[in-house]
């Protein structure tokens, strides 16, 4: 009894004297955060026991804090001291300074599946892979994929032709099949042929929610982020098996490519290498950019190859699939965009183009609200490198800027009932007075989404097609919609809906 009472106290006083040695070396981060509004906290925790609750709860934790706290607050999640900030002139300083361009310490866990590129990373790595890939994105580019898009939407609508007509389907799992398509022959270099021949293309498709359910859980749960702790869970179980799929699935892609590259050199036909935004160029895919720059080991090309694959299909199809509930959802809203599509293409099948784009601005409208609603990256972290000042407070260096994206834009200070689905707050009257930093659904600065311009003809392609030949009902309603955060929002009922075909 005497040994276990010893080992306790004793434990006791290693811990006691790591929490002084810890405030007295943070004795200024303490100091300003003093200042600064929050929860109260927990000795050792701080508050990350209020997000000790279920996924789908965080989104409602967030906006108490929000609500009680005001646009500048402190909260700890154990020793790490995070900055939420919701004023948007202040966003704009913080996201436009080189003192916050590097990622926050949570994009830890999601570099464990990603690595430390273009989706996870910070410093010359990320910005040097990121220069490499963004001529694929650019929208010279991105204009010189409509015929592959156009393809593979025509391929989505006779798979929706063959559903028993009043069939309730989730719309998602019909949408990424179409994304993965167009994103695999578009960005990744293949045909639609050698596409269906990727190792475990349909087991990522399916797994990929799971795999950004897990990170988000370990940026939110502070024991899942004691690795001996994590280890022991099935989550790390499923991470690992995954992480194996994704490297087979990412060398098979590097050898299928390889193998293209020798055949062009062996006929000695030059494939341009450049990395000029402006121009159009489909010639080379991003992972024959990768390859050829000579700059990522093997394990780097996966990494990079996934995060664009996983970030520009499965993003994408979360949008659309979005889109297309709101418009099941609100008759009204889809009855005014499809007089719109029908003035603009009628009832011809036929390439979308840019012009076509530009003579659709209720489209354009109902996207925005799609993005206000459900933005890619719902919240943000990035580390402060050096003392800051804004509005109301410093911001110290050594802290982590935390951007809620998604509660910014769903604040009843900048929105007017800003729960609503409302296409029209995006009208160029609405828009005139409002503050142009309380919607930044790609983010803001130099680490701003590498990929909106693509999804953008992705997302209003699909879009446009569907509703040209479906009315779009559900059994389901906006006002049941459940929401939780895995890194992006994700609907935890699927996205139900009803395709009617349309008599022409």
């Amino acid at each position: 009894m005497y040994t276990l009472l010893s080992a306790v106290v004793s434990a006791g006083l290693i811990v006691l004297s790591l929490w002084l040695r810890w405030r007295y070396k943070n004795s200024r981060l303490l100091e300003i955060a003093a200042k600064i509004p929050g929860p109260p906290v927990v000795p050792l925790f701080g508050n990350s026991l209020m997000f000790m609750c279920r996924s789908e709860d965080i989104l409602s934790v967030m906006k108490q804090i929000i609500t009680d706290h005001g646009e500048i607050i402190r909260i700890w999640l154990g020793p790490d001291l995070n900055i939420v900030v919701t004023n948007p002139d202040d966003i704009k300083t913080l996201l436009t300074s080189p003192k916050t361009s590097v990622k926050g310490p949570q994009y830890k866990y999601m570099a464990d599946v990603l690595g430390g590129g273009i989706l996870s990373g910070s410093g010359v790595t990320w910005r040097r892979h990121r220069k490499i890939a963004s001529p694929n994105y650019g929208k010279k580019a991105v204009e010189g994929y409509t015929k592959i898009i156009t393809q593979e939407v025509d391929i989505l609508l006779l798979n929706l032709n063959s559903i028993p007509k009043g069939k309730q389907i989730n719309i998602y799992k019909e949408i990424v099949k179409c994304t993965t398509y167009t994103v695999c022959q578009t960005l990744l270099g293949f045909n639609r042929e050698e596409t269906s021949k990727i190792s475990h293309l349909q087991e990522i498709i399916d797994l990929s929610p799971r795999i950004y359910d897990i990170t988000f859980k370990r940026m939110t749960k502070w024991y899942l982020q004691i690795d001996p702790v994590f280890w022991l869970t099935d989550l790390h179980r499923f991470q690992k098996n995954f992480i194996k799929l994704m490297f087979d699935f990412g060398n098979d892609i590097i050898n299928w490519r390889n193998m293209k590259l020798m055949a062009f050199k062996n006929n000695n036909i030059e494939r341009p290498y450049s990395e000029d935004d402006n121009v159009n160029n489909d010639e080379l895919s991003i992972v024959d950019r990768l390859i050829l720059s000579n700059e990522l080991n093997n394990e780097e090309l996966v990494h990079e190859i996934f995060t664009v694959f996983t970030s520009s299909q499965e993003a994408s199809a979360k949008i659309c699939s979005y889109l297309l509930l709101m418009m099941a959802f609100h008759p009204e809203s889809q009855e005014t965009l499809y007089k719109e599509i029908h003035e603009v293409i009628g009832d011809k099948d036929k390439e979308i183009t840019e012009e076509d784009f530009k003579k659709m601005p209720y489209l354009d409208m109902v996207y925005k609200e799609v993005l206000r609603l459900f933005p890619i990256g719902a919240i943000i972290q990035r580390t402060i490198q050096e003392d800051i000042t804004i509005s109301s407070c410093t911001i110290p260096e050594g802290a982590s800027l935390v951007i809620p994206i998604y509660h910014i834009q769903r604040h009843e200070r900048f929105w007017k009932n800003p729960e609503a689905f409302d296409p029209d707050r995006f009208n160029p009257e609405n828009s005139k007075f409002r503050h142009p930093y309380c919607y930044i659904p790609f983010s803001l600065g130099p680490m701003d989404c590498i990929g909106r311009y693509f999804g953008t003809k992705l997302i209003k392609t699909i879009a446009i097609r569907v509703l040209q030949k479906y009315a779009l009902s559900s059994q389901s309603s906006y006002n049941n919609l459940r929401l939780t955060i895995s890194v992006s929002v994700f609907s935890l009922d699927g996205y139900p809906v009803i395709l009617t075909p349309r008599s022409k």
